[in-house]
């Protein structure tokens, strides 16, 4: 792996910008609620605390906003600032596609802090994802929900706060998302230089990985080994699946999918996942990703059905996917599912995630209420967190009920 740098090493602060440039701080007459913890961490955890709500500056020059304008999806050069630190050349973008906001709305950005000086990193980061919360009522449920994989032993990416502005223009509250990068390969396996994989959209395991164009992620593309391991699964032998990935693993996510409600997921509608290619086991394991609406699946604002289960159940249909699929129908794998699913629905309460989505609803309520730009308000917030601590109440009893059905 490459070393970690401090962005600071390969791009220098600009410590004396001039004040009327578009690169300029933002304005004091323009706080956000919640500046940074008082603690000072030295490395990516920075990012990623449980407590408390950042502040980010985004900062586009007249003309990058123009490329932006041209090619939402590719990277312009910009600057970050963070904490009195002013970071540039940083890599900027736009995120979404039914999320997609341009910048008169409330847009998702992606930030690369490599792709303009290579090695370059902001506290030990390449890469960095401010989600807007566009379907999210809550605000939490990618939090909530890679929280709960994160603690089941699954890789997930981790999690935070920031109130994020544009050349000083307050945009609001957004949820900081972990990159699947190098850094989330060291964070989750240590030992092992193997490749992480975001697989396309309909992308499937039935059939040889290495036709899809995939995007490798991190410094150690294998496309040899990650197409040797999707041949095994395509095969549907229970012995060779096995041998494919990491078991326990696989059949936890699919208990994840379920209890967490991830129905815009692996198992349900071939989206949002990685898979990484460990060299040391020549197994493959899948992370989460794009977990905005999970939990209750209501889009807001939803005041007719405002706290029932949602559009869409993962309990209340089957999965689509080959291997989601194939597992139903194999004795041993349903069985390790459905024990995984008692399993989580008893860390969802011992791990008190009901008073964790009180303490997340406290920490957020001073920018929910400043954000001038989320579309839903502060009377829809405060519902669906209510919906969600509601939903989380529900969810051990449901779960009970389906694995005795099933």
């Amino acid at each position: 792996m490459a070393a970690l740098l401090l962005l600071a090493a390969c791009v220098a602060p600009q410590a004396n910008a001039p004040a009327d440039s578009a690169a300029s701080e933002p304005a004091a007459s323009e706080p956000l609620p919640h500046t940074d913890t008082p603690k000072v961490i030295d490395d990516e955890r920075v990012f990623f605390a449980d407590t408390g709500v950042l502040t980010v500056g985004i900062e586009l020059s007249e003309a990058a906003i123009d490329e932006l304008a041209g090619l939402p999806s590719e990277y312009v050069s910009g600057a970050m600032v963070f904490r009195g630190e002013r970071y540039e050349p940083v890599g900027v973008r736009l995120k979404g596609s039914s999320t997609y906001q341009w910048l008169d709305g409330k847009p998702a950005w992606k930030l690369k802090f490599d792709e303009f000086e290579p090695g370059a990193r902001v506290f030990g980061l390449e890469r960095l994802t401010l989600d807007s919360n566009y379907w999210d009522g809550a605000m939490m449920a990618e939090t909530l929900a890679y929280r709960t994989w994160r603690l089941a032993g699954n890789p997930a990416p981790r999690t935070g706060y920031a109130n994020v502005t544009l050349n000083g223009e307050p945009y609001g509250l957004y949820t900081i998302v972990e990159a699947m990068d190098d850094t989330f390969i060291d964070a989750n396996w240590p030992e092992s230089e193997g490749g992480l994989y975001e697989m396309c959209r309909s992308c499937d395991f039935n059939l040889d990985c290495a036709q899809y164009p995939i995007q490798e992620t991190g410094d150690n593309f294998d496309e040899f080994g990650l197409a040797r391991a999707c041949a095994s699964a395509a095969t549907g032998n229970e012995a060779d699946i096995r041998d494919a990935f990491d078991w326990d693993r696989l059949t936890r996510y699919m208990a994840l999918e379920r209890v967490v409600n991830h129905a815009d997921s692996y198992s349900y509608n071939r989206n949002n996942y990685y898979v990484y290619y460990d060299p040391l086991t020549e197994r493959l394991t899948l992370s989460p990703w794009g977990a905005d609406s999970t939990f209750s699946y209501t889009y807001p604002p939803d005041e007719v059905r405002p706290c029932e289960p949602g559009y869409f159940d993962n309990l209340a249909s089957d999965p689509g996917a080959y291997l989601a699929s194939w597992c139903m129908n194999n004795a041993a794998c349903w069985a390790d599912v459905k024990t995984h699913m008692l399993e989580l629905s008893e860390q969802m309460v011992a791990d008190d995630l009901q008073g964790f989505i009180l303490d997340t609803h406290d920490r957020l309520a001073d920018s929910v209420a400043a954000d001038p730009r989320w579309p839903w308000g502060v009377d829809t917030w405060e519902s669906k967190v209510d919906c969600f601590h509601q939903w989380v109440v529900n969810r051990p009893a449901q779960v009970e009920a389906f694995v005795g059905g099933r």
